[in-house]
């Protein structure tokens, strides 16, 4: 009797695509007893909107003999529907009824990217390879010798202008620092060692490294351009310490060459010092010779003057005259005292003791005239005595100055012999060469590294470039 009733007339009425669409579904899910309970409140649900939105399509349209079905069994029938899974149902519904997503083709290839591709493998993959094949299977081990070495000079001074004898002895850096940086990457240097050590056999020990080894057809530019690869020699100026760095394909060929280069450096700062001493010495030498040649001179002058002028001091010949005027003045004083003492005593003017008097005064006044016309004027032919005593005068001046010049010219030659004797400037090392055990150069890894980074910035240059001009044309 239960079975008579009709729960399912909606399903019959409402014969929608949705409807149509989710029979099938109901039907493959016959193990899932909650979703075939839920249908027919999912019918009930829909409202006509969404039947309308739902149009049946041809292929549904064929769907309600699998509705039919579909028939929910008298279990089925008997439970009541559950109002909350029905706006679950309805949610799902569009969803179900969603058209399937067709799947994307896989991209193509096309002709500018296969050469692309084949650009990166033959501009960057291939070469780097190779280089690195090189680096690994046929550059020869290098083995590098280290060095550190500065020029001091022991230095004499001491205070000869005075005569003094004391002296300082101070250690201080020599300037010859820069000048052997330039010395060690010189041709010079190179040539020297060459003759003493044959470079050329100790660069080309593998022959099959090409790169790295010099060549037997090495100009002298290109050895001198290997030369300061192989060499490198680094100053720092603030303690003028020279740091080498020697690579060879021998520890014991690093070691000697990074010898022969403090050698050689020695012997030019020897020759530089015995330059320095020579150069002090001639110049010392000639100022005491123009100073004892300026003092003769002056001493011919002086000796002349007194020939001329038959004085030996004109000085000397004044302070006589100043004594003579001296003397006349007490004695016309004395005139005069006489005179005035006489002069009470006298009968008159005729009187032969006053006119005595009087004849001593005028002579002795006379005389102081005449000595002192002849200190301002001339006599003759002969100078005034104040000519001469300025004449004089001006040679001593410049007696006086030739001595204090020929004084200095001794005292600097005797400081220039004192250096000679005492200063020496030679290079001290402070690291001797060092013997390694293990081979660090090349450093294959980093070169191989740079390589593969620059073929890449060239290749992506070259990409960068090409779609740039594709873009433009």
């Amino acid at each position: 009797m239960t079975i008579s009733q009709p729960p399912a007339a909606p399903v019959q009425k409402v014969g929608t695509g949705a409807e149509a669409k989710a029979a099938p579904a109901a039907t493959e899910t016959k193990a899932a007893p909650a979703a075939a309970k839920t249908t027919p409140a999912a019918a009930e649900a829909k409202t006509p909107a969404s039947a309308a939105k739902a149009a049946p399509t041809p292929a549904e349209a064929k769907a309600p003999p699998a509705v039919a079905k579909a028939t929910p069994s008298p279990a089925v029938a008997k439970a009541p529907p559950a109002p909350a899974s029905a706006p679950t149902t309805a949610k799902a519904a569009p969803a179900a009824s969603a058209a399937p997503l067709t799947p994307l083709e896989p991209p193509k290839l096309r002709l500018r990217h296969r050469l692309m591709l084949l650009s990166f493998v033959l501009v960057v993959l291939l070469p780097g390879i190779v280089g690195m094949s090189y680096l690994f299977l046929r550059a020869a081990d290098q083995y590098h010798s280290r060095a550190a070495f500065s020029v001091r000079s022991e230095s004499f001074s001491g205070a000869l202008t005075t005569l003094a004898a004391f002296t300082q002895i101070g250690q201080t850096s020599a300037p010859e620092s820069a000048v052997l940086y330039d010395y060690i990457r010189s041709q010079e240097l190179m040539q020297q060692v060459d003759a003493r050590l044959d470079l050329r056999h100790i660069f080309n020990l593998h022959p099959r490294d090409v790169v790295f080894s010099l060549g037997d057809e090495a100009t002298t530019e290109d050895m001198l351009d290997y030369w300061q690869r192989m060499v490198r020699v680094t100053l720092d100026s603030n303690t003028n310490i020279l740091n080498l760095e020697v690579h060879a394909f021998r520890p014991e060929d690093a070691v000697a060459i990074s010898q022969a280069v403090i050698d050689n450096s020695a012997d030019l700062v020897n020759q530089l010092s015995a330059i320095a001493r020579d150069d002090t010495m001639r110049a010392a030498s000639e100022d005491l010779t123009e100073a004892q040649d300026r003092m003769r001179d002056l001493s011919g002058q002086i000796r002349a003057f007194r020939d001329q002028n038959s004085i030996i001091d004109p000085a000397q010949g004044v302070q006589g005259q100043m004594g003579v005027l001296g003397a006349l003045q007490g004695q016309l004083a004395s005139a005069l005292i006489e005179k005035e003492t006489l002069l009470p005593q006298a009968s008159g003017q005729n009187d032969p003791r006053l006119t005595v008097v009087d004849r001593k005064i005028a002579a002795i006044r006379n005389q102081i005239a005449e000595e002192r016309a002849r200190v301002r004027e001339p006599d003759g032919d002969e100078q005034s005595m104040s000519t001469v005593i300025g004449q004089y005068e001006g040679l001593l001046v410049d007696l006086e100055f030739a001595r204090t010049a020929y004084t200095a010219a001794m005292a600097a030659m005797e400081q220039a012999r004192a250096e000679a004797r005492r200063q020496s400037r030679y290079v001290a090392v402070h690291i001797n060469p060092t013997l390694a055990q293990e081979s660090l150069y090349p450093r294959r890894w980093i070169l191989s590294g740079l390589l593969f980074l620059g073929l890449f910035a060239g290749w992506a240059v070259m990409a960068l470039a090409y779609y740039n001009m594709r873009d433009r044309g």
